[in-house]
């Protein structure tokens, strides 16, 4: 089976990488982050992220060096930015398959795990543009793997893998992605009275951790004055706590969610629960541990103020071996029943791409014989899945499964990159600014951040802000003023006394949503600019 597991990520990732810097990047935090590694990799400093010239401590750097690291391989572009989220999943998938296998001893289940992890759209979603979640859930992952291991083979490099990634966990989003792996451990060793271990390993394990975890926030917090209390508090506290980010969700948010980007293998983990539950908790078996560590992080993550779509992504491997544990135990009937709904999903997603292919529904562009070739590939091979393997494996709803999600990856990339306004990109708007004037210009963007701006232009940019919470940067810990020169306060009068020298200039772009109203300042700045195109959601004055 594990030559099988070999060939599979191999070929994940040849579709991972495909065509992988076609399309520009997304806004806001794709390309925040981008924006943020490329200066940090411009100028060489790696203790301080600054975003458009202003420090950026709202996150530790994990993200920005492994993209920093992309730039470095692959030049600073769509593609070096956005390889190592790729490397990032097929590790993921490699740790779902160990994990299973420790866990269960059976290497069929594990692969059947494998696969059906990579067929959540969540999962996907996390790696097709730049955030920390997916490098936070692969560690999270090799934490777990490692400590599994060391339990198995008592040896000491499996510890200090482990307190490495624990390290790595701690460097890329603080203590918050600590809750799986402890939950995880701390309910195996009650399970299995396992007795806490003393040893010259562990006590140096834990050392490699500290240095791991503390050796950058020990650097810029004494670069910054002030920065420790700002992580305890607004980083910490006020963004479970309060409405910090505007990222306030209900509290059944997540309870809806995972159905929906867990289907429909979320069906299996219900029917697998309604099984066993009684079984589950009453043995406190492996499926107890997993259970409780999904509870746990569930539980804390709906409590919390701060939500976002990424941050259940941790718990979607616990959902891939539960759905292959209750597969590998079911009928002929009900691998039937599954295989035949992917088939279907499989047919609609090809069919509804040469469709819009031909009628261009709402404005989408797709080549119509790309979209043939793929309808043409998915189907051919989905059918021959269905006719070759056997209706008693239970790996054939798998195998369809890749399949669905292969073809929406690929057909997303093609996509992506023949309609980059629809997936917010600003690309197209700096092409034209590119064409339309060839020297040297101001760029103004009125109550928006648009980081990808500069990192296609290479020249800073100059934000309005007209209380926009995105616009409203953290300037606590500059040191000088410099600053101010790209950022325009409308609320302060010096400041937009400011925005009327821009009237004088030749070479002047304002950008602005087509939602917002300008005020009377700005109004004047644009009626001295004779022209106008529109961009999606944006519109351009020059």
């Amino acid at each position: 089976m594990k030559h099988k597991l070999y060939i599979f990520l191999s070929i994940v990732f040849v579709i991972l990488i495909f065509k992988l810097g076609s399309w520009g990047l997304t806004f806001s935090s794709e390309a925040r982050y981008a924006e943020i590694a490329k200066e940090m990799f411009v100028k060489g400093d790696f203790i301080n992220p600054v975003l458009l010239g202003i420090k950026h401590l709202h996150k530790p750097p994990v993200t920005y060096y492994l993209t920093a690291l992309g730039y470095q391989l692959f030049g600073i572009n769509e593609f070096g930015a956005r390889f190592f989220m790729q490397v990032a999943l097929v590790l993921q998938l490699l740790f779902v398959f160990k994990i299973t296998l420790l866990l269960y001893k059976k290497e069929k289940i594990a692969f059947a795990a494998t696969l059906i992890y990579f067929s959540f759209p969540i999962v996907i979603i996390a790696v097709r543009n730049v955030t920390t979640d997916a490098y936070l859930t692969t560690f999270i992952l090799g934490s777990i793997y490692f400590w599994l291991q060391y339990r198995e083979q008592s040896k000491p490099y499996f510890l200090y893998l482990f307190y490495l990634f624990l390290g790595l966990i701690f460097e890329t989003k603080g203590p918050v992605g600590f809750i799986v792996p402890l939950t995880f451990i701390i309910t195996h060793k009650i399970v299995h009275k396992s007795k806490i271990e003393i040893s010259i390993h562990q006590i140096l394990g834990f050392l490699l951790f500290l240095v791991v975890s503390l050796s950058w926030y020990l650097a810029v917090i004494y670069k910054n004055e002030g920065l420790l209390d700002y992580f305890l508090n607004t980083q910490i506290v006020e963004r479970i706590s309060k409405n910090k980010f505007n990222r306030e969700k209900p509290i059944w948010y997540y309870l809806v969610l995972i159905p929906l980007v867990g289907l429909p293998w979320v069906f299996y983990l219900i029917l697998y629960f309604k099984k066993n539950f009684k079984i589950i908790i009453t043995k406190k078996s492996t499926d107890f541990i997993l259970l409780v560590t999904f509870s746990v992080l569930f539980i804390i993550l709906s409590l919390s103020t701060s939500k976002l779509i990424l941050y259940i992504l941790p718990l979607y491997f616990i959902l891939a071996i539960f759905s292959a544990k209750y597969l590998s135990t079911s009928s002929k009937k009900g691998i039937q029943n599954l295989s035949i709904l992917f088939l279907i999903l499989i047919g609609l997603i090809c069919t509804s791409l040469v469709i819009i292919s031909i009628i261009k529904s709402d404005g989408i562009e797709i080549n119509l014989s790309i979209s043939l070739i793929l309808f043409t590939t998915s189907v051919i091979i989905s059918l021959l899945i269905y006719k070759k393997i056997s209706p008693k494996n239970y790996l054939k709803p798998t195998y369809l499964a890749v399949i669905f999600i292969g073809t929406i990856i690929i057909s997303s990339n093609h996509i992506f990159t023949e309609n980059e306004l629809k997936i917010n990109s600003v690309k197209p708007i700096v092409n034209f600014i590119k064409e339309t004037h060839k020297q040297e210009h101001e760029i103004l963007v009125y109550n928006y951040l648009l980081p990808s701006l500069s990192f296609y232009l290479g020249n800073n940019i100059t934000t309005i802000n007209h209380g926009k919470y995105t616009t409203q940067r953290e300037v606590q810990f500059e040191t000088n003023e410099l600053w101010k020169k790209h950022l325009i306060n409308y609320f302060d009068p010096i400041d937009r006394a400011r925005l009327l020298n821009f009237t004088s200039k030749d070479s002047i772009f304002l950008i602005k949503r087509k939602k917002d109203i300008l005020p009377d300042t700005l109004l004047t700045l644009k009626n001295n600019l004779k022209h106008q195109k529109d961009f999606g959601k944006f519109e351009v004055f020059y």
